[in-house]
């Protein structure tokens, strides 16, 4: 089977550099969009059975008189293409709206029509797709069913009105930049749209709607993901208002929108929780032990800052042991350099052994993105004895790339950047220490 993996034969220089790419090879087999797609949306005797990790539901496609396929975020195009394939003839019509740089299969469903919008900060592009979304979903009636393929960077790339398109470019960078998590920001975003926090839902009702969601956010709350735009909203427009403040952002000349209240919108929904960071964990966990490790799983909800989030397990890992990790840290940016949460990771720990004198002989650090894509075209990045030789003899400094965020140029010149084939899900990011 190939690899996927394009540049494994350039980093599998020692044994223990081969294990981890084997385990890191099994996390993107794991969160493969098209065998996932496969394994869990089936269709069998006019019956459609999606399942996920803890449950299986059964629909019966010939109750229903439309059947429409609606994605939205990373892969998107890919999942919609195969969900479309697999419908058959009871599907009605499909849309995507995917980043370009996504994952694009050989051959693609002629009833699927394609957006391609853009991400992290949306556009015309988004809005135009986003109209056609709400449009199929106003015009769904009782008898039809939607089913929501819903991925990571949904929140960007699903974007209903110009005012939302110009928060996004003022509002949301200066939270970013000042912090706010992930969690914070989705409560302004859903409070500044139309489309997100339920709103989807309540256009799509009295349709049945399926969501199948994948889940890049630590925790996996689904309100969260994508900004929740077929969930109930908890929050109100007075917390979206506290994050602002909280942070020391003007409220002025914003236009909020309260999320939908009545819950009778959401009782024609269903959620499953398609894919998500424990695909990928279970699958490096299993395969790390069929490679002798005794292993253990340190996070599923990693967070904090990049350059410190992965030296506690590197100093207590023992030996012939692999640790695994998921999540998603932040970067404080400081430089003007160029880089991911991933890269900046493992230069860190390379700096810590550079300059502190950390022992990593025995001990390799890789920490990636599961979409393959670190803010840069590489994944992530490896870190061990090599990667410091490189160092020593190339009379590289560390501390210099990493105050300036430039990760990406650093591992350009020792050459221990992951670079993978972006046909995975996109469920945050995986972190594999192992040691000798």
């Amino acid at each position: 089977m190939k690899s996927p993996i394009i540049n494994k034969k350039q980093l599998s220089q020692t044994k223990t550099r081969r294990d981890a790419l084997k385990i890191i090879e099994s996390a993107y087999e794991a969160i493969d969009i098209q065998k996932t797609i496969i394994k869990r949306f089936v269709v069998k005797n006019d019956v459609l059975k999606i399942s996920d990790m803890a449950t299986e539901k059964h629909f019966h496609l010939e109750d229903y008189k439309k059947i429409f396929v609606i994605g939205f975020g990373k892969g998107s195009f890919a999942a919609v293409s195969k969900m479309a394939d697999i419908m058959g003839n009871y599907l009605t019509s499909a849309i995507s709206l995917d980043v370009n740089d996504s994952f694009k299969p050989s051959k693609t469903n002629k009833k699927v029509k394609a957006h391609w919008g853009t991400h992290p900060q949306p556009s015309l592009k988004n809005i135009k797709a986003t109209s056609e979304i709400i449009s199929i979903a106003k015009n769904a009636d009782k008898n039809d069913l939607i089913i929501y393929f819903i991925g990571g960077g949904g929140s960007s790339l699903l974007c209903g009105s110009l005012n939302e398109l110009k928060y996004a470019k003022t509002l949301f960078k200066n939270l970013t930049q000042k912090g706010a998590t992930i969690d914070e920001i989705n409560i302004v975003r859903k409070h500044i749209s139309e489309v997100k926090g339920g709103n989807l839902a309540k256009f799509t009702y009295p349709a049945q709607s399926l969501s199948l969601i994948v889940s890049d956010v630590c925790g996996n709350p689904l309100d969260v993901i994508a900004s929740g735009p077929t969930i109930y909203d908890k929050t109100n427009v007075g917390d979206a208002v506290m994050v602002l403040k909280k942070y020391d952002i003007s409220t002025k000349n914003v236009f909020f929108v309260e999320t939908p209240k009545d819950k009778h919108y959401f009782d024609r929904c269903e959620y499953f929780l398609f894919a998500c960071n424990q695909d990928a964990v279970m699958a490096m966990v299993n395969r790390a032990k069929t490679l002798g490790y005794k292993t253990s799983i340190g996070s599923l909800a990693l967070m904090g800052e990049a350059q410190k989030a992965l030296l506690p397990f590197v100093e207590k890992i023992k030996s012939k042991e692999a640790i695994i990790c998921a999540g998603e840290t932040t970067v404080k940016i400081i430089g003007k350099g160029k880089g991911g949460r991933n890269q900046e990771s493992c230069l860190s720990i390379l700096n810590q052994a550079q300059k502190v004198n950390l022992d990593i002989s025995k001990i390799l650090v890789s920490s990636f993105a599961s979409d393959g894509f670190d803010n840069t075209p590489v994944a992530g990045a490896i870190a061990d004895r090599l990667s410091l030789e490189k160092l020593v003899s190339k009379k590289i400094n560390s501390s210099d790339y990493l105050k300036n965020n430039d990760s990406y140029s650093f591992f350009k010149k020792t050459g221990d950047f992951i670079c993978v084939e972006r046909r995975a899900f996109n469920v945050a990011d995986l972190m594999l220490i192992i040691k000798e």
